[in-house]
């Protein structure tokens, strides 16, 4: 009988209310640490690009280091070939080997510089998000631990509240279940309402006393024109409060 579907619609909405309330006592703790978990997972990537951007700089400070120390060895070696220079144009071609080994030993050290300042710019970054990461491990574990107190402490209810559900599901019909789980979902989880003062439950809107007559005989499922909800006479709710 619709009568008893209608009854079922309102005791399901009952059980659901009171999840809602389970879940609304988790407050925002649960978008709290999901947004940690991204910064945290951020603050981590980052920390990865970082190292290795400091690996790379390495490198090339290594490769740098032995070029200077090769063009070092030339400008020492050209340096000795002057002691035994005998013509005027072989003294010009070995201080040219030695003026253009220094130029080229002033070069690479002044990128060799500017690698160290850049490791010393990556060093600092990497630190801070150290610190970053460390404070937002404790707040993560903080929230989380709150959080699970919180599901830990309504569980138990939860439990009981789903499985009651489920219980009750099977009561229902598939597209009386379907209608109510769309109007639930647009009507912040208000899917069926009494009338009130010959008005709907939900939006208040007046309900001729025709229609009023026809959602008291609970023939067929009737809706409000208005706010598209499911309509039921106050004394169907008062019978499944009893049962």
């Amino acid at each position: 009988m619709l009568r008893e579907a209608i009854k079922h619609l309102i005791h399901l909405q009952q059980i659901d209310q009171q999840l809602d309330e389970l879940e609304r006592a988790k407050g925002d703790l649960p978008q709290k640490v999901q947004e940690l978990e991204a910064r945290l997972a951020s603050a981590k990537q980052d920390l990865s690009e970082n190292q290795g951007k400091q690996e790379d700089v390495q490198k090339e400070k290594r490769r740098l280091e032995r070029e200077i120390s090769t063009l070092q060895d030339d400008k020492k070696r050209y340096e000795e070939q002057l002691y035994a220079v005998t013509t005027n144009r072989e003294y010009d071609a070995v201080t040219q080997e030695i003026e253009t080994a220094i130029q080229k030993i002033d070069e690479k050290e002044t990128e060799l510089l500017q690698l160290i300042e850049q490791e010393e710019s990556l060093q600092q970054q990497a630190e801070e998000f150290e610190q970053q990461i460390a404070q937002l491990e404790e707040n993560f574990e903080s929230q989380s631990a709150i959080l699970n107190e919180k599901i830990a402490a309504n569980a138990e209810q939860e439990k009981k509240l789903q499985q009651e559900r489920a219980v009750l599901l099977q009561h229902i019909k598939k597209q009386h279940l379907q209608l109510y789980e769309k109007i639930r979902s647009k009507k912040d989880g208000l899917a069926v309402v009494p009338i009130l003062r010959n008005s709907c439950g939900g939006c208040y809107t007046y309900i001729p006393p025709q229609r009023s007559m026809e959602i008291r005989d609970g023939d067929k499922l009737i809706v409000c024109e208005s706010c598209g909800r499911i309509l039921y006479w106050q004394e169907q709710q008062e019978s499944v409060s009893t049962t």
